[in-house]
């Protein structure tokens, strides 16, 4: 009777777990609809909902307009039971989002980085965290009904099993104990991810991704590096390395990178160029890649916008030629300039590949990171509250 009953429980456990899975797909399910979604007899989905109406897990949700339901109860996933928070760490700023169960952001706030060293980046994280946790006044860190994850963006390649940042644009991060450091300053269990394959799910979630299962997301900022998408899942490959296109050691087997400080380097050169074909004595001094796409003027701008289109082509194409990708999406600092990129992009990726993949601009933009982070640290969450509110009742 034991072994039995346990296993009632068990199976009971699956089908609430089956049914919030269901309703948290499409936010909003009738009884009969929940049925036919898992497959269920209409008991079974009954009971199931009774299971998660007692753990506090669902509820019952306003009808639908425009319909007729004939007096059908709807049902909804409790979003507001705790939130998630997502913190990307950039070149120059930390930027955080708090969001719901569901994955919608409550606040936002992004803090300049004044300093590489490890313990001021700990305290700009630290600052992001408190001035998330003020905008939300009832969120209580720490507890079910306030954060309850957290998953944070760095640059770089991070073993998938210790979680230790193997390979960093930044010298300073490599070998420092950064996961322990984080999960001192933030709350809940903390989770670490590379920041372009996290702005990768971002898109397969929530931007140019949704209608395509196979993509690479082309990261074009303070370095250069792609998230993979291929059937609909992320692929990271065996060391997590997979999308380092722009590593350094590799730079010189290719024709130019596309990230910022090269294309800064190629900046200076060509003023300074210039400068001496002219005999100026005070040269103009040159301007940041900011400033040169904010101000693409004259033959000599144009000429470094062709060239920077060539190197994302190029980069474009070596991914193409492995994985044969129908689309591309760009982001980044760089990489968002599409009114002045996209064209001579896709001329030069004709010229490059038999079959060009089609380029797009991000969706989401410079929130592509953050909204991937928020959406992984959500589906984080949820199997663990499930687990304590559905043992809290009795059911395993």
């Amino acid at each position: 009777m034991t072994v039995r009953g346990a296993n009632l429980a068990t199976l009971r456990g699956m089908n609430a777990r089956s049914v919030l899975d269901a309703l948290l797909a499409e936010r909003t399910l009738s009884r009969a609809e929940i049925a036919r979604r898992t497959g269920m007899s209409k008991p079974t989905a009954n009971h199931a909902i009774e299971t998660l109406l007692d753990a506090g897990l669902v509820r019952e949700a306003p009808r639908p307009d425009g319909e007729l339901h004939y007096g059908a109860l709807f049902f909804e996933p409790v979003l507001d039971l705790g939130q998630v928070l997502a913190v990307d760490i950039g070149s120059d700023c930390v930027r955080g989002a708090l969001a719901d169960l569901g994955g919608t952001v409550l606040a936002r706030y992004d803090h300049p980085r004044s300093g590489q060293d490890v313990g001021t980046l700990l305290s700009a994280v630290s600052e992001v965290r408190e001035r998330l946790a003020r905008q939300v006044p009832d969120s209580r860190e720490g507890t079910v009904e306030g954060t309850v994850g957290t998953e944070v963006a760095v640059a770089g390649i991070i073993d998938p099993v210790t979680q230790e940042l193997l390979v960093s644009n930044e010298p300073e991060l490599e070998g420092h104990p950064l996961v322990h450091g984080l999960r001192t300053v933030l709350p809940g269990p903390v989770h670490i991810d590379n920041d372009v394959n996290l702005a990768a799910l971002g898109e397969l979630w929530r931007g140019a991704g949704r209608e395509c299962e196979d993509f690479a997301f082309l990261f074009v900022g303070s370095g250069a590096g792609a998230g993979l998408v291929l059937d609909g899942k992320l692929r990271r490959g065996h060391h997590g390395a997979a999308g380092e296109v722009d590593y350094p050691a590799q730079r010189a087997f290719a024709a130019g990178s596309p990230a910022a400080d090269s294309l800064q380097q190629l900046i200076d050169t060509r003023f300074a160029g210039d400068a001496a074909r002219r005999g100026s004595a005070e040269a103009t001094p040159p301007p940041t890649t900011e400033q040169l796409f904010a101000e693409v003027k004259g033959g000599r701008a144009l000429g470094l916008i062709r060239e920077e289109a060539r190197r994302i082509a190029a980069t474009i194409a070596r991914i193409s030629l492995v994985v044969d990708v129908p689309l591309i999406v760009l982001g980044g600092g760089i990489g968002l300039n599409g009114d002045v990129l996209l064209d001579p992009v896709r001329s030069r990726l004709e010229r490059l590949v038999p079959f060009p993949p089609r380029v797009q601009i991000s969706q989401l933009g410079h929130a592509a990171t953050l909204m991937g982070a928020v959406t992984v640290a959500a589906r984080a969450a949820w199997p663990r509250l499930v687990s304590a509110r559905l043992e809290a009742t009795g059911t395993p």
